[in-house]
Order: C-alpha cells, then structure tokens, then sequence
C-alpha cells in the first residue's frame, strides 16, 4: 500500500478515536441563581395563559398577540406559541399597537426577582391625607 494513504488513514482514524474519546461539552448553563436576564428587567410581569387564536390571557386581561411576536423560554430559546400549554410567569413587551410583541418565560427564580426589581422601580405611593 502507498505509504501517504496508509499516514492519511492512520491520521483520520486518530481523529476519530480522539473525538470519541473527548468529553462532551457540558450543556449551556441557565442563568444563575439570583440574576435576572437584563431584557428582563423592564416591562409588566404577569402569568400568562396558554395562546389561542392570536390573543392571550396576561393576568385578567386578554391581549392580541403580534403578528411579529417572540417568544423566549426560560433558556432564552426563542419557542412556537403552540409550545405553552399551562399559564407560566412571563414578562412581556407591547408594540406601539399595544399588541404583545415579545414574551419572556421566566423561572420561579427570576419571577421573584423581577417583581423586586419592578417594585423598586415604582414610585412611592403619595400620603393619605
């Protein structure tokens, strides 16, 4: 046999047996605990009901849905609407229509963390007189 296609060989199957051979990538981590992901940090927190028929439950009030809307899952995937099927806690943006353009599926975590953060934000109720 030729000895380049013998050295070729030879290194394609150390390729393959190192490849096989190398751990596999450990999976993306989720945000860590206590950290909000920043498109998070604005926008109304509400627990929105599964999708259907372009309009959506956000609290008690039913929203038309975008016809350009995203939605992001709880790893920042951005999902079908079809792939909610429970209400889940979401922050969501309006467009100027006052359509939901962009949803964000929050974990327990980040619930709780984004409502401190909207609290925060809110100005101080005015004395009772």
């Amino acid at each position: 046999m030729n000895p380049i296609v013998t050295s070729i060989l030879s290194t394609i199957i150390e390729h393959i047996f190192e490849a096989m051979m190398a751990p596999t990538p450990a999976p993306p981590p989720s945000t860590p605990p206590g950290i909000v992901r920043p498109a998070l940090q604005n926008g109304p927190l509400a627990v929105m009901g599964p999708p259907s028929n372009g309009f959506a439950q956000f609290n008690h009030q039913t929203l038309r849905l975008s016809a350009s809307l995203q939605i992001r899952d709880t790893q920042n995937r951005i999902v079908m609407s079809g792939t909610l099927q429970q209400p889940v806690p979401v922050l969501y943006k309006l467009d100027e229509y006052g359509t939901v353009q962009r949803v964000w599926v929050l974990t327990r975590e980040e619930a709780e963390i984004a409502d401190q953060l909207i609290k925060q934000r809110l100005p101080a109720a005015p004395p009772k007189q």
